[in-house]
C-alpha cells in the first residue's frame, strides 16, 4: 500500500512555547488515520503546517511525495473545526462558486455539488441559506465542501466537535464512506 503522508520529527514553536515536538507518523493510502489529543495538544497546528498555512521549525512533511504544499492544490482538502459560510447566499450557490474557482464549468460544478449534497443528505435544503441549518446539518455542509473537487487527501479537524450523538454518528458514517475514494486524517479530542 502506498504512503500518502510521511511526517518525520516535526517541531513547531510559538515563541518559547512548543506546539509540536518531534511528531512523526505515516499514513497509508485509503485509510482513516486518527490524530488524537486533548485541546491544545497541537492537532490543528500540525494540520496547518501540513497545509502550508505556516512553516514548521524542524523535520519534514511529505504528502504524495511532495514537501511543497503549493504542489498539492486540488489533491488535498482541509476542513477547519469552525468552517464558515456566507449567511445570505443559498448553499448550492456557495458550493458551486467554490468549484468554479477550481476551474469547473458551471454545469460541471452544479452536477458535482448535487452529487456531494446527496452523499451528505442535504439536497432537500440546497436552496436554503446556511444560517437556517441545524448544527449537525451545518457540519455536514462543511464536510460537503471538503469533498468537492475529488481530493485524494482530506484533513478533518474535529469534525464531530459540538455535535450530539446522532449527528456525530452520521458524520463518522460519512467519513467511512469516503475511505474508498480518499485518505482521511481526522483529529479528535475524544
Amino acid at each position: 500500500m502506498n504512503t500518502v503522508v510521511q511526517i518525520s520529527n516535526v517541531t513547531k514553536t510559538f515563541g518559547e512555547r512548543p506546539a509540536l515536538k518531534g511528531v512523526g507518523f505515516s499514513v497509508p493510502e485509503h485509510s482513516i488515520f486518527g490524530v488524537l489529543g486533548p485541546n491544545g495538544a497541537g492537532k490543528t497546528t500540525l494540520f496547518s503546517c501540513m497545509a502550508g498555512f505556516f512553516p514548521y521549525d524542524e523535520g519534514e512533511i511529505v504528502i504524495f511525495g511532495e514537501n511543497d504544499p503549493e504542489k498539492l492544490k486540488g489533491r488535498m482538502s482541509i476542513l477547519p473545526q469552525d468552517a464558515l459560510f456566507q449567511s445570505n447566499i443559498p448553499i448550492i450557490d456557495q458550493l458551486t462558486f467554490f468549484l468554479r474557482l477550481m476551474g469547473r464549468s458551471k454545469q460541471e460544478a452544479v452536477r458535482e455539488v448535487i452529487q456531494v449534497l446527496e452523499l451528505v443528505e442535504l439536497t432537500d435544503v440546497m436552496e436554503r441559506e446556511s444560517t437556517t441549518l441545524s448544527h449537525g446539518m451545518y457540519k455536514r455542509l462543511a464536510l460537503a465542501q471538503a469533498f468537492l473537487g475529488n481530493p485524494k487527501l482530506i484533513i478533518l479537524d474535529e469534525p464531530t466537535a459540538g455535535l450530539d450523538f446522532k449527528s456525530a454518528k452520521q458524520i463518522r458514517e460519512l467519513i467511512k464512506k469516503l475511505q474508498a475514494e480518499a485518505t482521511l486524517l481526522v483529529s479528535s479530542h475524544n
